[in-house]
């Protein structure tokens, strides 16, 4: 490839801000994304200054996060990665066959792609009403109702996608 670009943060529990990106051309970074903030790389350096990340990407004087990430990786090893994303699968087929044996909900996708379950509620109101013309405009009015309730009662935050 020419280029490689990976965010760990969803599947490995790595914190947000640690994506790479990965290319094969040198200077590329250096010349997207340098600003020549002399104030931040002083000439009077004692070291090998292509080690400098600063101007190797957008955030310039900020911390390079993605070492947070390697010291996860250090700590728990390839072995340790293996067993987190093993149980996220294990996880994710518990909860599958728990939504498909609970009366209510109704999955979108019968096989998930990867580790993300997702699903219907389906109210009693609208159970069986599935070739009724405006069973989907009123399906999709559920889960923002239901969102509300919860914050409102501060029980707990859910997303939907609308």
């Amino acid at each position: 490839a020419d280029s490689v670009t990976w965010n760990p943060h969803k599947l490995l529990a790595a914190p947000q801000q640690c994506s790479t990106f990965l290319t094969r051309h040198k200077n590329l970074l250096a010349e997207g994304h340098s600003s020549n903030a002399q104030y931040l790389f002083q000439k009077d350096k004692f070291y090998d200054t292509s080690y400098d990340t600063g101007d190797k990407h957008i955030q310039c004087g900020r911390r390079a996060d993605v070492l947070k990430f390697w010291f996860m990786w250090k700590a728990k090893g390839n072995e340790g990665f293996e067993r987190h994303i093993d149980k996220l699968f294990d996880n994710a087929e518990y909860f599958l066959q728990h939504i498909r044996d609970r009366d209510g909900f109704k999955l979108v996708l019968e096989k998930p792609e990867c580790t993300n379950v997702m699903f219907w509620y389906v109210p009693k109101c609208l159970r069986g009403c599935e070739n009724d013309p405006s069973y989907n405009d009123r399906l999709h009015k559920v889960a923002p109702k239901i969102k509300e309730k919860m914050i409102r009662e501060g029980s707990m935050m859910v997303t939907y996608q609308p």
